[in-house]
């Protein structure tokens, strides 16, 4: 079927389908074009604010500096023992319990240590020891052991009469003693060098 057009029409419809080609290649070279815009505004953005970020992180550095420098000179590993090795570390734990039981007028009759666990980048070290101390000088040790440096920590505590007999009457003057069993604790940074092995 064959429509016979003006010329008046057949110049209005070449017209109309030559805005159609421009609108059509307008279109599709425009719409990837602000894709691309919208794609590369957004990163911009991003790469912006991450920018901004760090500037602002960077502005803080002399305040974190000084807080570094402030916790350095608080010397936090006198909390701790001297020796990272968790075999040295026992050793300097058990030196540390016997000196202070002795210096509180007790007697150490025996000391073994407890295999050390870790504790994320410690090693918690651990010794049983058992002594002879009247009250007095029982207490004068526990005191010393928890308030000294490196911290020390009683996880247990047996407490044991020397005389079960319940006539038993010291003599004048005469405190008597107690057998007492304690597990005293405390931390060592664990060895970098032995790959954090005990």
């Amino acid at each position: 079927m064959s429509v016979r057009m003006t010329p008046l029409q057949s110049r209005g419809l070449a017209f109309l389908l030559l805005i159609l080609a421009l609108v059509g290649v307008s279109a599709a070279i425009a719409v990837p074009t602000l894709k691309l815009h919208y794609r590369y505004d957004k990163a911009i953005a991003q790469q912006q604010d991450l920018l901004g970020r760090y500037q602002r992180m960077i502005a803080q550095k002399p305040q974190v500096e000084t807080a570094l420098e402030e916790v350095r000179q608080r010397d936090g590993r006198r909390f701790f023992f001297k020796n990272t090795a968790a075999n040295l570390a026992g050793a300097e734990l058990q030196e540390l319990v016997r000196a202070g039981i002795e210096r509180s007028g007790g007697r150490v009759t025996t000391s073994q240590n407890i295999a050390p666990k870790e504790d994320g980048d410690f090693y918690k070290i651990s010794v049983n020891v058992q002594f002879f101390a009247t009250t007095e000088n029982l207490q004068k040790a526990i005191q010393a052991l928890e308030s000294q440096k490196p911290y020390l920590i009683i996880d247990g505590m047996t407490l044991r009469p020397m005389n079960t007999n319940r006539n038993f009457k010291p003599a004048p003057g005469q405190e008597p003693e107690i057998n007492a069993q304690i597990e005293v604790s405390g931390w060592a940074y664990r060895s970098s060098d032995s790959g954090g092995a005990p």
